[in-house]
């Protein structure tokens, strides 16, 4: 199959199956009684939504079209996972089972064809980090005992949740909004397919705090960020004629804008004691924040890096 042909059926078919896994995980999280297990389906399933959109937006940019359905395997699992008879413990068995510990990367054949299309390739490099990302933490939860919910979490640590998740929200969508105007003018091809995945994920994880935010009784559009700050943020990393590289240096030195709120966010989840669905949530966002931060900085170091004849 010629490489452009590879390119559109692969993303047809992940559009659809990231579609199909997403209805089926919110089937679930609808019935899972474990708030932990609960909180990393969430993550996966925003992202999973998110995914389905990239795909979808970059086939449609190469001339393709989604119409592909899903396997009948696939389709058979997603239907188990989105059925309220089975356990949890049973549902994440089966789901693991059919992606144990190792398997081969399903990426990995076509990605490495890709030699004359940076965009996708780096665009597809961002939805495999995130579904490894999201595979690690379901192995590892289920060597992990479940989790009984709480009957209530208290007031005071509620209010403080609260009030971060609306902050983080409105963070989270301001860089959004940054990082796809970044990928707007960016002259390298590969540099901006990793900003558009980066830019999905974090209005991922905003759509995951607004969530959150309305169950815990919260407003999540009453905070939002200074116009002030948000448009000097767009109009510096927005500029084509301020250098990709230099964007990177500032957005990667560790005294630099994306610093300061990560560690905000590792250090509320880890104050977190009583509202461990939270607690979850927070910890796989911020460790998805690292990955967005090691590709970036993996980016650069690649670019500088003088050509081998």
């Amino acid at each position: 199959m010629p490489d452009q042909a590879r390119v559109l059926a692969l993303l047809d078919e992940l559009q659809a199956a990231e579609q199909r896994g997403a209805a089926a995980l919110g089937r679930w999280i609808a019935c899972c009684n474990d708030p932990v297990l609960r909180a990393g389906l969430r993550v996966v399933r925003a992202r999973d939504l998110a995914h389905a959109t990239l795909a979808s937006t970059r086939l449609e940019e190469l001339g393709g079209q989604p119409h592909s359905i899903v396997s009948p395997r696939l389709d058979e699992l997603c239907a188990l996972l989105g059925a309220p008879g089975a356990s949890d413990r049973v549902k994440l068995g089966i789901l693991l089972a059919r992606f144990p510990e190792g398997t081969r990367d399903p990426f990995e054949a076509v990605l490495g064809t890709l030699e004359t299309d940076d965009e996708t390739r780096t665009l597809l490099d961002g939805v495999r980090d995130d579904d490894r990302l999201g595979l690690d933490w379901l192995h590892g939860i289920a060597h992990a005992p479940p989790v009984m919910p709480r009957e209530r979490v208290g007031e005071r640590e509620q209010a403080g949740v609260a009030a971060f998740l609306a902050a983080l929200r409105a963070a989270l969508v301001g860089a959004a909004e940054v990082g796809a105007a970044w990928a707007g003018v960016s002259p390298s091809d590969g540099l901006r397919g990793g900003l558009r995945t980066i830019a999905a994920r974090h209005s991922a994880h905003a759509a995951l705090a607004s969530e959150r935010l309305r169950e815990l009784g919260g407003q999540p559009e009453a905070t939002m960020l200074a116009p002030a700050v948000l448009g000097d943020a767009h109009a510096w990393y927005g500029a084509p004629e301020r250098s990709d590289d230099t964007k990177l240096a500032r957005l990667l030195d560790p005294a630099g804008p994306c610093r300061a709120p990560l560690e905000a966010v590792e250090r509320v989840a880890a104050s977190l004691l009583e509202d461990v669905e939270t607690r979850e949530m927070l910890r796989l966002i911020a460790a998805s924040e690292q990955a967005t931060l090691a590709w970036l900085a993996a980016y650069r170091a690649a670019a500088a890096a003088p050509a081998v004849a």
